[in-house]
């Protein structure tokens, strides 16, 4: 983990932050949306949105989100000149898993060789400050944009 609690907005570098750390963000050309997106940093630095395919807990007893990168708004990537990033999730507030693409079924990935990386948050996390719009107060609490895309999930 790239950083800690404590990060301001004004004091994270999408540049400090490690392959798989997960971020809340918001887009630069789209000042009039104050919702933040969660996305996590991939092995070429850059940030790709996540999406879950449920609003449910991922296990029971819990109240964790399940994320992966939809292929589809994987590439390019945002960078620092696309997006601020306003929070990096505290490690103790996500973990990580994967699955077979497909399934491990059917002829692009019929032996289960190819795999995508899950990132498990717990909803608390997905709670941040970001600058007010009142100008009274520094900052003002934000509910985050939460993706779902139900097309994403892999029955068994």
């Amino acid at each position: 983990m790239a950083s800690n609690d404590d990060s301001t907005v004004e004091d994270i570098d999408l540049e400090n932050l490690f392959d798989m750390d997960i971020v809340l963000f918001q887009r630069k050309a789209n000042k009039k949306n104050e919702k933040l997106e969660i996305g996590a940093i991939q092995e070429d630095g850059l940030v790709a949105p996540i999406s879950a395919w449920t609003l449910e807990s991922a296990f029971p007893n819990s109240d964790t989100l399940e994320f992966l990168v939809d292929e589809e708004d994987r590439f390019p990537g945002l960078t620092s000149e696309d997006i601020q990033i306003v929070k990096v999730i505290p490690e103790n507030k996500i973990s990580y898993g994967s699955r077979q693409v497909g399934g491990g079924k059917g002829p692009g990935n019929p032996h289960g060789e190819e795999s995508e990386i899950l990132y498990y948050v717990d909803r608390d996390a997905l709670k941040s400050l970001c600058p007010s719009t009142d100008g009274e107060d520094k900052y003002t609490m934000k509910d985050v944009e939460i993706v779902v895309k139900p097309e994403l999930e892999i029955l068994w």
